[in-house]
């Protein structure tokens, strides 16, 4: 009976605790600025902020004054993440109900920086975002790169190169037929996971980038729609080390030994 006492104690804490459920750690999903975009969706114990730019010129939240908003994503899902309890917003008839980059500027980028100000640290697990380009000449490559801060800094994933057909998984084009659907997009999630340090621990921060490239420069109507961008993570679960796990068994033996003796 000792024995099983023993075994039992000894797999519980032999047992990695729970994984804690993603949550939306900062997010946008309404574009009120065309160069610092208010990140309107934070979680506690967060703060967060965005900066965009293009190669040229400036993103658009007002692309089109006939069909405002008609980039926007419909969805209310983050990539394919449901927010867990926060949904992106099914508001397409705004112009600040998207982000679109016009007429084929060769690059444009978005950047948050994410500060976690609270007491427990989180494991940024992915980046998650809804795009689709209305035509081919769109900036339609993408990279996403830490670029500094306190997990693992670089290049997380890059796309290949754009093709007409569609065919590589740069960011699809739909040849002019967007059409009043509102969800089209390709829903884009990065996991952040395989980095060597994704976590971000109280009073850290980390500075993201989702950059577009291969634009042609060129093609009025080649444009690219960008919607419910974010970064979504959980607490981190803290796993005992092994040679903790093997103090605590031989302690644990100790004792049983002791009590026969």
């Amino acid at each position: 009976m000792k024995k099983l006492f023993l075994l039992a104690m000894f797999a519980a804490f032999a047992m990695p605790q729970s994984a804690q459920a993603d949550v939306v750690i900062a997010a946008i999903d309404n574009w009120d600025s065309t160069t610092a975009p208010t990140v309107g969706i934070v979680a506690t114990g967060f703060t967060a902020t965005a900066t965009a730019s293009t190669s040229s010129g400036a993103w658009s939240i007002s692309d089109s004054g006939t069909d405002p908003g008609r980039g926007s994503s419909v969805d209310t899902t983050w990539g394919t993440f449901d927010g867990n309890g926060t949904a992106a917003s099914s508001v397409t008839d705004l112009g600040t109900a998207n982000f679109t980059v016009t007429n084929g500027r060769p690059s444009a980028e978005v950047t948050l920086v994410i500060n976690n100000t609270g007491s427990d640290d989180y494991d940024l697990n992915n980046f998650h975002f809804d795009a689709v380009a209305f035509r081919p000449n769109a900036p339609r490559t993408y990279t996403l790169e830490v670029l500094s801060g306190d997990i693992t800094n670089g290049i997380v994933f890059a796309s290949d190169a754009p093709q007409n057909d569609n065919s590589t998984n740069a960011i699809t084009h739909l040849g002019g037929s967007l059409g009043t659907t509102h969800d089209v997009h390709d829903d884009l999630d990065i996991s952040l996971a395989g980095l060597a340090d994704n976590t971000l621990a109280a009073g850290e921060s980390a500075t993201i980038q989702i950059a577009f490239s291969n634009g042609t420069g060129s093609g009025g109507g080649h444009h690219l729609f960008l919607d419910n961008v974010g970064v979504s993570g959980a607490i981190a679960v803290a796993i005992p080390e092994p040679s903790s796990l093997a103090l605590l068994g031989l302690s644990g033996m100790a004792m049983v030994i002791r009590r026969r003796k």
